[in-house]
């Protein structure tokens, strides 16, 4: 679960036609497929096929707020609040076998609520949006948890 659509709508993770800053989709799918990844560059070109394959896997990435926020962490975090119980009941008609959150802001706002409500959080810390300098620590605590058995793989 991700904090919420970019504030430029043409990066959204779903989009097949992104040229630039998709750094979660980019970043997950690096992890994901690891052994399967060639270039950047490259892999955009085929993001139709990785997106069917995130699908297949039984992956999905839902925002926890639906439209682009802004403002201080704080605030987010706020906002994030705000839709917590619709939040919580969308995830649970989903129905996912494990959940990873996404951006401290994510983090702090649900973990406690997800936990209340029997959901399966995997990251008892957040992990950081990989962007701004953050994707090594990204990718070592997505690693990190997937060592552990924390987060289990899952292959079509």
């Amino acid at each position: 679960m991700a904090e919420a659509p970019p504030l430029s709508l043409e990066r959204y993770f779903y989009f097949e036609d992104v040229k630039r800053a998709d750094w979660l989709w980019i970043a997950l799918m690096k992890v994901l497929y690891k052994s399967e990844w060639g270039s950047t560059k490259t892999e955009r070109l085929r993001k139709r096929c990785w997106l069917r394959k995130f699908e297949q896997c039984g992956y999905r990435l839902i925002d926890a707020v639906k439209q682009p926020i802004r403002g201080t962490p704080k605030r987010r975090v706020a906002q994030i609040n705000a839709v917590a119980d619709k939040l919580v009941r969308e995830v649970k008609e989903i129905s996912p076998e494990q959940i990873v959150l996404v951006k401290a802001t994510v983090h702090q706002a649900v973990s406690q609520e997800f936990a209340k409500a029997g959901l399966s959080v995997v990251n008892e810390q957040a992990l950081p949006f990989p962007a701004s300098g953050q994707q090594k620590e990204f990718d070592g605590k997505l690693h990190k948890l997937i060592k552990t058995g924390k987060l289990r793989l899952s292959y079509p």
